[in-house]
């Protein structure tokens, strides 16, 4: 769930900013994407997102059109992308306009919410650095520092919640490193390895556990069973 709780990297000058009557006051727009240089150039994942400024300055430019800067909407599109909150991205989405979304960059960022939501991180990795781009040098994600370790963070979550076991060979996909980097991975995390399978603790997500079905059947049920079968 969105957590419009204020960082602790976020200025006093903007708070006061979003908890005002200036809060969307277009004049102001310049202040909110400043902040958001200052959030993307900060490499530290539990600190460098604040939603309730990118959502009021997605709100701005939903008021004023003529205020609308794509690259700024591509990087809170890309911040929300690796924010812990997974509804996030959709919140940003919602302020978004039909003709915004069909830019080649913000949908480049919608594929990307798509193969993450569904777990298909190898697709994610290529899609990301990979694929037919006129510009080989351009990624949806530039500018935005900390981008692939913020995603690996979510990953190493979605992986130590799904399974007990996994081959290394896997994990090289899911994170997108390469043999040496995973087993130093898996040192720093203390999973054990043998034989290229990766062990990993168990917890409430990963952990199999004898389902038991009860069913309660009424007397007045039960009859009514045994004489439709009397009547067989």
């Amino acid at each position: 769930m969105a957590s419009f709780t204020r960082p602790s990297t976020r200025p006093d000058d903007i708070h006061t900013l979003l908890t005002g009557v200036e809060r969307y006051n277009p004049q102001k727009a310049s202040v909110l994407e400043d902040y958001l240089a200052r959030q993307c150039a900060n490499p530290d994942p539990s600190t460098n997102h604040d939603l309730m400024a990118n959502l009021a300055l997605l709100k701005m430019y939903q008021f004023n059109p003529d205020l609308v800067d794509l690259d700024v909407i591509r990087r809170i599109l890309a911040k929300a992308l690796i924010s812990q909150s997974q509804s996030d991205f959709n919140l940003c989405l919602y302020l978004l306009s039909d003709e915004i979304c069909s830019d080649a960059s913000i949908s480049k960022l919608l594929i990307l919410r798509d193969y993450l939501e569904g777990a298909q991180f190898g697709k994610f990795w290529s899609e990301m650095y990979g694929g037919d781009d006129d510009d080989e040098d351009m990624s949806v994600v530039d500018g935005i520092a900390g981008f692939d370790n913020g995603l690996r963070k979510l990953i190493i979550g979605e992986i130590t919640s799904t399974y007990q076991t996994v081959p290394a060979k896997a994990v090289e996909t899911m994170v997108n490193l390469d043999e040496e980097a995973v087993l130093r991975l898996c040192k720093e995390q203390e999973w054990p390895v043998d034989n290229g399978i990766i062990s990993l603790p168990l917890k409430g997500e990963n952990e199999a556990r004898a389902t038991v079905i009860k069913e309660s059947v009424k007397f007045e049920q039960l009859t009514k069973i045994l004489s439709a079968a009397n009547d067989i």
